[in-house]
């Protein structure tokens, strides 16, 4: 053994009373301690199944930081596992900096200790201390590969110049040391500068245990710095910085060509089975390939391990989790067949919709559109009565969940129900509807309100381009200035909104300003019209608002008819207005009188372009008749009459168009 070889001056073995490896503890290089309190206990457990699923034959050595984890521990008897309190290791120097440092601050302290405490009192030869959330992905012996012959083994950050010159160069989470002569003094000098000071406030150029790793290879030889990207690799590494390509294979993740060995899940928050906060610093997106292969992954570990402690200690489970709101999660995640669906794609887009039995045929045609363009979407359909609610049910469509109106309503809604047309009480629901979406399904960030005439011609990728780190998304009506005095400089057919606090506000002050006063008639008093008009307000009461003056975003008989300034062309199978796509038109006031025949604009005679007619209309209608052929072939609907325009007998289209 090592051990044996190592001598003080004169030939003296420094470690002269060490333990035996007793029968449980096994003859390895796989050394590995861990400290866990209880709100670690679930990583922890996590980080023990994996060492025994990618190592035959290992050590982890588990300081219990409080009496709930010991016993836990204790009660769960994990394979190659060897508990020991932190009373075990505290001496009076330990004992006396516990009591002015925070938890967390402590735990960084007793790190050397512990380290030192096995090595010193165990005939073995190296150890490698793991924070206690980390996971392995595949066989440690990468790590003894590349740490060799030498006396220590160091973890590179690879983040950002200005977090390693504050936080450090090196990595605390894994480090490891062997029992020589370097590996010792290194290791000693470490514990002795934890002690003097170990604050996760920066001062004098230190921060925590950590910073103090930047002198290992000036003050140390033998010192190893890992080259292996797959070694320690973090969210700091791996999702936020650097670049790297990360794929999977048959046998192994890959981060460029090194095998992902193990992932340090750091700042991950654990609310119960289903809730997450993958990054609790602040909001990250993290890419589909580390979702599905890193991510998911890990948190199915989580949830098997939560169902392992209820099995021991049913009411334990409590203990190890956080007592934090959910709500407070910068990067939240809920954990729901509705996620997993979402983590397929790297961009998933979330509509709203509101349908009435008008509105059925042009609603399902938007639907429709969107299916047509893109699969990695989900639509929330509100039905306003029963009937659609029937049709929709009956279609089976994919990507969307459907809403009866009565989930929504409260006391303050049905106050004013019956005070007002459908067309108006729609346009209260708006609000409500959004924020309903936004606070029941935890898995959805945003969400994009689309009128029921609105169609699709183009992804609606750039609609989520545009309204990048905005709160809330608008549209320009681009329309007369006599138009947007009385309608609003703004459009409430296609708006958005996120999760998250100033849009959330935003999305509230729109409700109540609805709920008191949504009329079909512009109010000269007020200075209202509908939903919409209010929007001209929230630019000036709120920030980071995104307002899109895309002519190929919300693309409308007021902007592209009545203006007649715009050129509409198409370029193979792509609309264009202007020079931009058209991604989605709004085909407002447009009736549908029957299969056959139509009115373009019903509140007045415009003159439409053919370009228009051709590329945007005629499209548009042909796609209404082949869903009127679905509702016949999917459903029980013989006539299709009721779902059309209501209008008298006499009824004069403004701008007719027959098929």
């Amino acid at each position: 053994m090592v051990s044996s070889n190592i001598l003080g001056n004169g030939g003296i073995k420094l470690f002269p009373n060490l333990k035996k490896l007793d029968s449980e503890i096994q003859r390895t290089d796989n050394n590995f301690c861990v400290i866990s309190g209880k709100e670690y206990c679930l990583k922890v457990i996590a980080l023990h199944h994996s060492l025994q699923r990618h190592c035959q034959i290992f050590n982890l050595w588990i300081c219990c930081m409080d009496s709930f984890t010991f016993m836990l521990m204790k009660k769960l008897n994990l394979k190659n596992v060897h508990l020991l309190q932190v009373e075990v290791i505290e001496d009076d120097n330990l004992r006396k900096v516990k009591q002015d440092r925070k938890p967390n601050e402590y735990c960084w302290t007793i790190k050397a200790p512990l380290v030192e405490y096995l090595l010193t009192t165990y005939d073995i030869e190296k150890m490698i201390y793991c924070d206690g959330d980390l996971y392995f992905f595949s066989d440690p012996v990468s790590i003894l590969n590349e740490w060799g012959e030498h006396s220590v083994f160091l973890c590179p950050q690879r983040d950002l110049d200005w977090v390693e010159q504050k936080y450090g160069r090196f990595q605390a989470g894994l480090i490891g040391f062997k029992k020589d002569q370097y590996g010792m003094e290194s290791l000693k000098w470490w514990k002795s500068r934890c002690l003097e000071w170990c604050s996760h406030e920066e001062k004098n150029g230190q921060y925590g245990d950590q910073k103090y790793l930047d002198n290992f290879p000036l003050f140390f030889q033998k010192v190893k710095i890992s080259e292996h990207l797959g070694i320690d690799a973090a969210p700091w590494n791996s999702i936020y910085n650097n670049n790297y390509k990360i794929t999977k294979n048959d046998q192994s993740i890959l981060i460029e060509d090194d095998p992902l060995v193990v992932f340090h899940f750091a700042c991950l928050t654990i609310y119960d089975s289903e809730k997450f906060d993958l990054w609790s610093l602040g909001k990250l997106k993290i890419q589909t390939t580390i979702i599905n292969e890193i991510y998911v992954p890990y948190l199915d570990e989580i949830k098997s391990v939560m169902k392992e402690i209820n099995a021991v200690e049913p009411d334990g489970l409590s203990n190890c989790l956080s007592k934090q709101p959910y709500t407070e999660a910068n990067t939240f995640y809920n954990y729901t067949p509705l996620r997993r669906v979402m983590d397929q794609s790297d961009e998933y887009y979330n509509f709203a919709i509101i349908l009435s039995k008008d509105f059925l045929i042009k609603g399902l045609t938007l639907y429709y559109s969107l299916k047509k363009k893109i699969n990695n979407f989900h639509m929330w359909i509100c039905c306003m009565d029963h009937v659609s609610f029937e049709i929709v049910n009956q279609l089976n469509l994919t990507n969307i969940s459907i809403l009866q109106v009565e989930e929504i309503e409260d006391e303050e809604l049905l106050k004013v129900k019956n005070e007002r047309t459908l067309q108006e009480y729609c346009w209260t629901m708006k609000a409500p509807l959004c924020q309903h979406i936004l606070s029941n399904y935890g898995e959805v960030d945003h969400i994009i309100y689309c009128d029921s005439d609105l169609y699709f011609f183009s992804d609606p990728k750039p609609i989520l381009e545009q309204w990048n780190q905005y709160s809330i998304f608008l549209c320009k009506q681009r329309g007369s200035q006599e138009l947007e005095r009385i309608h609003g400089q703004y459009q409430a057919g296609l708006i958005g909104f996120k999760k998250e606090e100033n849009s959330m506000k935003i999305l509230n002050w729109w409700r109540e300003k609805c709920i008191e006063r949504c009329s079909s008639i512009y109010d000269k008093k007020y200075g209202t019209w509908g939903d919409q008009k209010y929007l001209d307000a929230i630019p000036h009461l709120f920030s980071n608002i995104k307002v899109s003056d895309d002519p190929g975003i919300n693309a409308a008989p007021w902007n592209l008819v009545m203006m007649n300034n715009s050129s509409v062309s198409k370029k193979k199978k792509t609309v264009i207005v202007d020079d931009s796509d058209l991604i989605v038109y709004h085909f407002g006031s447009m009736l549908m009188i029957n299969k056959k025949n139509f009115d373009l604009w019903k509140l007045e005679p415009l003159s439409f372009d053919s370009s228009i007619i051709e590329n945007i209309y005629l499209p548009y209608i042909l796609q209404l008749r082949k869903t009127c052929r679905k509702l016949k072939k999917k459903t029980n609907l013989k006539n299709l009459t009721p779902f059309f325009a209501s209008i008298p007998e006499d009824y004069q289209s403004k701008n007719p168009f027959s098929i």
